[in-house]
């Protein structure tokens, strides 16, 4: 009998909770209750181990990294042991952001990292991510012959050699990264032609300075006061007194959240940045201490990999999505650079981006990719030379990919190596472009951005997730409503990465619009997106309820 996947749309996550048990009860709990125990994190660690020592040859080097959770030290433990009984060698790199240890593979010329995090679930959570030796996120051909092994061990079916891998000295992934991010920002500045520390930042970012949430990551006690020091000024608003993406982050707003000045003057949000200006409004006794168009806030997810930004608007705040910033990076660029760059955007993007980059005057490729960046990351690298996927290019390569969530994945130098590039996803790394995108439009003439389309995404939750499979007599039934809604026919497309995914693409008064039914990776949910393009004159919340009614009695578990 075919058992079923331990990993999600990224990595494996789970409830951070003590087990007693069998070792087959253990990945039952984490699969069926995601309950993430040493138990099972060990047995995921002899998996991992064996598929490695299967796939690469004997003794592996896996660096294992991770972020700051009270419970992961007993996970961390335990994974090494399980990677060592399985004949690897392991190396920690300590606390760092998720992108920290793809720079630290790459520098190490390490056969795998694996960074033990839950990016932006909150703190009782945790899990982990695998990352190969070109510093790409596993795929889901990996992912499902690490789960066949690891149910095999519980089976009784396979047994680790239980050797004793080497454990070896410990390196400093932190200031790696760091240093990794410095270089970085000046092949960013290399690409506008500017030069950070003589920015004149008025009319950038708010004369108070930039408010930024780390969601007290690994970036919390650092990334601040490096930009300040830099010239631009900057302050922190989550802490690490509190658990990791506490109030806070990234994970905590949506791409499409505004708020209006009355709303934020209430400050009883609980999100610390939306808190923080709130008070700097009152402080002002109600008028707006910035201008419209300033950024006035950033905000980081836990693991540190993407990155939302607020900016002012005539009538209060906006959120800034990935899509946006995206967009602000490529008109940036189109007027330093003539060429054609290949644009990755997710099923979640909006439309009225991805539809219409003819506007940027050049003949950019538009890819749609699923949900999840590592998606993106194999869309732009697909042209990519031996096992590594690396780019080979002069100058910084002309891909980016995008999801609104936040998440941007963009070209990185490989370490020691002559113009070859990986692909990465670093939120603060998205944050120092998008911002020298912005003084580059100030300062010259770039296209127009995009005109935003109507977006919004909801969940059905708690879902019995094995009833929907994207192409059964129920997703048959969701097609039907919503041709029947739309009065127009909707294509199906099948999208790499997404097996139970109903995506349908069609037209609504002669403007595109798309519909997306999927499970959640890491949740008992099952999301419905809808996206309009700009100029639809019918109220897609009307569609969306109209498919949550229909769905949601099918899900009930």
């Amino acid at each position: 009998m075919e058992r079923p996947r331990l990993h999600g749309t990224d990595g494996i996550r789970g409830r951070i909770g003590l087990f007693e048990g069998t070792d087959e009860d253990a990945l039952i709990a984490l699969v069926e209750n995601r309950l993430l125990s040493h138990r099972s994190m060990r047995i995921i660690g002899e998996a991992t181990g064996l598929y490695l020592c299967e796939t690469i040859g004997l003794s592996p080097l896996v660096l294992i990294g991770w972020d700051r959770r009270d419970g992961n030290a007993g996970l961390i433990d335990n994974l090494e042991s399980g990677l060592s009984a399985a004949g690897c060698r392991t190396l920690r790199i300590g606390e760092v952001p998720t992108p920290g240890i793809h720079h630290a593979v790459l520098s190490a010329s390490a056969d795998a990292g694996m960074m033990i995090t839950a990016s932006h679930n909150p703190a009782t959570d945790s899990g982990v991510k695998l990352f190969n030796s070109g510093g790409f996120k596993s795929m889901p051909e990996e992912e499902n012959q690490i789960s066949s092994l690891a149910w095999s061990l519980v089976d009784g079916r396979l047994a680790t050699p239980q050797e004793s891998g080497e454990i070896m000295e410990v390196m400093d992934g932190i200031t790696l990264y760091r240093e990794n991010l410095k270089n970085r920002l000046e092949t960013f500045c290399e690409l506008l032609n500017i030069q950070f520390e003589e920015i004149d930042w008025s009319g950038i970012i708010g004369t108070q300075g930039l408010v930024l949430d780390c969601s007290g990551g690994a970036a919390t006690s650092w990334f601040s006061d490096g930009l300040s020091r830099r010239g631009l000024n900057s302050i922190e608003v989550s802490s690490l007194l509190d658990p990791i993406n506490k109030n806070c982050g990234a994970g905590g707003l949506s791409p499409t959240d505004s708020w209006s000045l009355e709303e934020l003057l209430l400050n009883h949000r609980e999100h610390r940045l939306l808190w923080t200006l709130g008070q700097r409004l009152q402080e002002n006794d109600g008028v707006p201490p910035w201008s419209v168009g300033e950024i006035v806030g950033a905000a980081l997810d836990g693991d540190g990999d993407r990155c939302l930004l607020i900016e002012a608007t005539e009538h209060g705040l906006k959120v800034v999505d990935g899509d946006l910033i995206c967009d602000d990076i490529l008109r940036a660029t189109s007027m330093m650079d003539e060429r054609a760059w290949k644009v990755a955007t997710s099923i979640e993007s909006d439309l009225g981006f991805s539809a219409n980059l003819q506007r940027l005057n050049q003949q950019h490729e538009s890819i749609t990719t699923a949900v999840g960046d590592r998606w993106l990351s194999v869309a732009l690298s697909s042209d990519a030379i031996g096992k590594q996927r690396w780019l080979h290019c002069e100058q910084f390569p002309a891909v980016i990919g995008t999801e609104d969530s936040g998440h941007l994945v963009m070209p990185v130098p490989v370490p020691n190596e002559d113009r070859l590039w990986g692909m990465v996803g670093d939120g603060a790394a998205t944050l120092l472009l998008a911002l020298l995108s912005r003084v580059k439009l100030r300062d010259g003439t770039g296209p127009n951005s995009f005109e935003q389309g109507w977006k919004k995404r909801i969940s059905i939750q708690p879902s019995n997730r094995s009833l929907w499979t994207g192409d059964n007599r129920l997703a048959d039934l969701m097609h039907e409503t919503a041709e029947s809604w739309c009065k127009s026919p909707l294509q199906r497309i099948s999208i790499e990465g997404e097996p139970a995914l109903l995506f349908l693409s069609g037209t609504l008064q002669e403007k595109p619009i798309s519909i997306a039914i999927r499970n959640s990776g890491t949740e008992a949910k099952t999301a419905i997106s809808v996206r309009f393009s700009s100029g639809i004159e019918r109220d897609g919340s009307e569609l969306i309820e109209t498919l949550i009614d229909t769905l949601q009695p099918h899900l009930k578990p």
